[in-house]
Formats: C-alpha cells, sequence, structure tokens
C-alpha cells in the first residue's frame, strides 16, 4: 500500500521534468532566433559590404550629392550609396536597411595612380637648364627644359655626388594643367562660433551635416580636440598650437602656422601662407592647397617637418606665379603629390612627384635660379596603393580607386 507521500512526490518529480523539458524547448526555440537573427545581421552586413566595395571600385557611378539605390545580391535587400567631396577625395556612405536593421559603412575614397610613365619630375621649359649641385638625387623620369640636365658647384664645392635614375625628356613650355581644384561654400553649411560648444572635444560623424566652426575671433587655436564632419573657418591669420588634436578635417584661413610638434591629418585651404615649423607632422591623408593670383603665396616646410598626401599651390597667370614660392628645407619630407606654379626651393626630400614651374635657391651670399641644392624627388619609393591627390588628367585615364580609411 503506496503512503500519500508517494503520489505527492511522483507529481513534483512530474512537474520539475515538465519544467526542465519546457526549459530545453525555450532555450532552443530562442537559440534558432538568435542564429536567424545572427545570419540575418551577418547577410546584411555582407549586402553593405559589398555595395560599398562596388561603389568604390565605381565611384562614377555615383552623382556627387545624390543617393542610389542598389540590390547587389538580388535578395531584395537594398542599400543606398551616397558621395560627396571632402577635400580632394571623396567621401562614401553606403546604407542597408530592412526590416528595422540598419548597417552603415562609411569611407574615405581616393584616386590610384597606376600609370608609371609619368614623371616624378616635371619643370616647365623656359630655356633654362636644370642644375643639380652637392648631394642631389632624381630616382624616375623627369621632364626638364631643353631635355637636359647640368651640374653646378655653389659656394666652392670640391664636388658633387649627383645620382640621376631614370628617363630624362623635353619638357613642355607650360605645366600640365590640373584636373582638380577646391572650391568650397561654406555658406551652405551651418555655421557655429567655438563659443557654442561646452566641450574641449568636438566629434561630427560623417553620416551628420558637415558643420562650419568659426574661429576668426581667435589668433590661436590650442587646447582642443576637433574630429570628423568639420570645416573650420578663419577669415584672417591663425596659429595652430602643438596642445591642438585635429583629425579629418578640413581648415580654412587666410595664412596658417603649425606650431613646432604638431602632429594631426587634416586638408588645408589657404590663401597666401602655410608655414609649417620644425618637427610638426601632417600625417596620411593630408594636404595643402593654395590659389592666388593677386597676392604673393608662400608655402614653408621647416627642417624634420612633413606631409603625407600632398601639396598644391596654383593660379591662373605668369605674373601671379612670380609671387608664388615653396620651401621645403633639409631634412623635410613631402610624400605625394606636389604641384607648385610657381618657384620651388627644394633641400629636402619629395617621395612621390614633383611639378614646379621653375628651382631657386638662396643662400647667404646670393641667389641662383633652376637650381637644387642637397635635394631628393624619389618617385620610386612611395607604397604601390598610396592614394595621391587627384590633380593630374593625365594620371586619371589608367587609374583605379582606392579606399583610404574607413569611419
Amino acid at each position: 500500500m503506496l503512503k500519500a507521500s508517494s503520489l505527492s512526490n511522483a507529481i513534483f518529480v512530474c512537474l520539475m521534468i515538465s519544467i526542465f523539458s519546457g526549459c530545453l524547448v525555450l532555450i532552443s526555440h530562442y537559440q534558432n532566433l538568435l542564429n536567424s537573427k545572427l545570419d540575418f545581421t551577418e547577410t546584411l552586413i555582407n549586402t553593405n559590404n559589398a555595395s560599398f566595395k562596388y561603389f568604390a571600385l565605381n565611384p562614377n557611378l555615383l552623382d556627387l550629392n545624390k543617393t542610389l539605390e542598389i540590390d547587389i545580391f538580388e535578395n531584395d535587400i537594398i542599400s543606398y550609396s551616397t558621395k560627396k567631396k571632402w577635400g580632394f577625395f571623396d567621401i562614401l556612405s553606403t546604407k542597408t536597411i530592412f526590416k528595422g536593421d540598419t548597417i552603415h559603412k562609411i569611407g574615405l575614397i581616393g584616386n590610384i595612380n597606376s600609370d608609371k610613365s609619368s614623371p616624378s619630375l616635371f619643370v616647365t621649359d623656359y630655356d633654362l637648364p636644370l642644375k643639380l649641385s652637392g648631394n642631389t638625387k632624381i630616382i624616375g623620369n623627369s621632364k626638364v627644359p631643353i631635355g637636359q640636365i647640368e651640374q653646378a658647384y655653389i659656394n666652392g664645392q670640391d664636388g658633387n655626388d649627383v645620382e640621376i635614375k631614370g628617363r630624362v625628356m623635353i619638357s613642355e613650355d607650360k605645366l600640365p594643367r590640373l584636373n582638380s581644384t577646391l572650391d568650397i561654400n561654406i555658406e551652405r553649411f551651418k555655421t557655429l562660433t567655438i563659443d557654442a560648444f561646452k566641450s574641449n572635444q568636438i566629434i561630427n560623424s560623417f553620416d551628420s551635416e558637415t558643420i562650419v566652426i568659426d574661429v576668426s575671433n581667435l589668433s590661436e587655436l590650442r587646447d582642443i580636440t576637433i574630429k570628423g564632419n568639420i570645416i573650420i573657418f578663419s577669415s584672417h591669420h591663425i596659429k595652430v598650437s602643438n596642445t591642438v588634436q585635429l583629425h579629418d578635417v578640413l581648415l580654412m584661413a587666410k595664412s596658417i602656422v603649425f606650431e613646432n610638434d604638431f602632429s594631426g591629418n587634416l586638408q588645408v585651404i589657404a590663401k597666401n601662407n602655410v608655414i609649417v615649423e620644425e618637427d610638426v607632422t601632417l600625417k596620411y591623408p593630408s594636404s595643402l592647397y593654395l590659389e592666388n593670383d593677386t597676392d604673393s603665396i608662400k608655402v614653408h616646410f621647416k627642417p624634420s617637418s612633413s606631409i603625407a598626401g600632398g601639396v598644391v599651390i596654383n593660379g591662373n597667370t605668369y605674373k601671379g606665379s612670380l609671387m608664388r614660392q615653396l620651401v621645403i628645407d633639409k631634412s623635410a619630407k613631402l610624400y605625394g603629390s606636389v604641384y607648385c606654379y610657381g618657384k620651388t626651393q627644394l633641400q629636402g626630400d619629395v617621395i612621390g612627384e614633383l611639378y614646379t614651374d621653375r628651382f631657386f635657391l638662396k643662400t647667404t651670399s646670393s641667389n641662383y635660379e633652376n637650381i637644387i641644392l642637397n635635394g631628393t624627388i624619389d618617385g620610386d619609393n612611395l607604397p604601390e596603393k598610396f592614394v595621391r591627390l587627384p590633380i593630374m588628367n593625365s594620371k586619371l585615364k589608367s587609374s583605379g580607386y582606392e579606399i583610404i580609411k574607413e569611419f
């Protein structure tokens, strides 16, 4: 004869087994839901990445500031892509949306030059031969006046150590025309003063609207971090302290000085002068752009300073070119594309390409025309996928596109 407690124990055991079994079924159900969610999320990510890569490789399919829809895998998952200019480069944004889920990818893209025959050095032919002096190297093809390079002896030097590697050809009587210039109308963007921000860290993502920060009331920018989709504007001169952190921004001013030991990456648009003081590092991808026909222009890279990206000094008239100059001091290094519709003094290194109207050299005792002293132009040692500034028409015909960085 069973005790009454045995029945209650049996019921309890059955209940526990039922609860445990139900938990297993519930866990299995949620596990399946989670796996389905993860699989679907992975599908969205792959779709978005594929759409981003497709337009990164074919950016000409996108019109500036317009959105294009694409079903890249023909699976009814739509991606939306847009392209806008950001300095010399393009911002590509791709968003994939399905049933409330959104995947977003943003990157900076640029043009790759694959034309191995393009010159590393171009000097306009004004019938004044190019002369090299001291420890000077030209690595890569060059186009120079009358197709000849001579040696010169400056300040009573005993000898030169000149190296020329590559074809030497006759240059034309004009610099190649630029394919790309920068003309940014800041009036179409929301403008704020620096006082509108309570924090010393200002960040604006590239999936938001561009904002302009007007610092015209400041003579020096210091103790602040500014990053992303931001244009810093000054109608006057501005000094950038080494206490400032600038990343991916545009900086526009009449004249700019980067203080010793400053480090950052940005694109600069100036009117008159840019002074890059000693030990300043303008990281990749950075650029300087100046265009002026009425006032003098000077860009000066002081010893041990560097930029990775490029420098463009431009104008529309020969008369204006006589007032434009680029000075590259000893141990200064410029990586990428350098274009100067004016005169260049080179005593540092250009790793990439240098296009200039003429060279000059100013010493304590004299001035010289079309001479390079202790300078280097090396067109062979840029990384294979280094994205140069898209400034030459001739290069674009044989170029592809590369993702410079993702945000």
